[in-house]
C-alpha cells in the first residue's frame, strides 16, 4: 500500500500494554547448554472508524526452560484522517505489515521501549542487564 501513513492524522497514543515476568527454577544444567531465545511481534487491530492499535511484543526465554520467562508489551493508537478513511477496504489490508514498512520510526520506538524495559528488568537482581539487538535482515516473527 502507498503512503499508508497519510491515512491516519499525525498524533498517537503509545502506552504500556503488558510486562509478565516469570522466576522459574534452574535445571542444573551446565551454562554452556544454556540458550537465551528472543523473539518479537507486532498484532496490529482495526478499531473501525476510529483507526489501528499496534502492539509490539518482545518474549525472551531460555533453552531448556529456565531462570526466567518474560514478555513486554507496547502499544500504539493510530487515528485514521477522516477524510480518508474510507477509502481503503482496511479489512482486506495486512495492517502489521503494512504498519512496519509505513512507520518504521514508530516500530523503532516501540522497539526501543521494550529493549530498555527488558534491560531493567533483568538488570534488577544486580546481574548485568539483557539488552536483545534487533536480528541483521530478519524481520519481526508474524509480520
Amino acid at each position: 500500500m502507498e503512503n499508508f501513513s497519510s491515512y491516519f492524522l499525525p498524533e498517537r497514543r503509545i502506552f504500556l500494554e503488558n510486562i509478565s515476568y516469570e522466576a522459574l527454577r534452574e535445571s542444573g544444567a551446565k551454562a554452556k547448554g544454556k540458550q537465551l531465545g528472543c523473539r518479537d511481534s507486532i498484532v496490529a487491530q482495526l478499531r473501525y472508524p476510529v483507526g489501528i492499535r499496534i502492539i509490539f511484543n518482545r518474549r525472551l526465554a531460555f533453552e531448556p526452560e529456565e531462570l526466567f520467562e518474560l514478555s513486554v508489551s507496547f502499544g500504539a493508537d493510530l487515528r485514521f484522517d477522516p477524510e480518508k478513511r474510507d477509502l481503503v477496504d482496511w479489512k482486506s489490508v495486512n495492517i502489521a505489515e503494512e504498519f512496519r514498512r509505513g512507520f518504521p520510526t514508530l516500530a523503532a520506538s516501540l522497539n526501543a521501549r521494550c529493549t530498555l524495559l527488558v534491560a531493567e528488568i533483568t538488570a534488577s537482581a544486580g546481574a548485568s542487564p539483557v539488552i536483545p539487538l534487533p536480528a541483521v535482515n530478519k524481520r519481526p516473527e508474524n509480520i
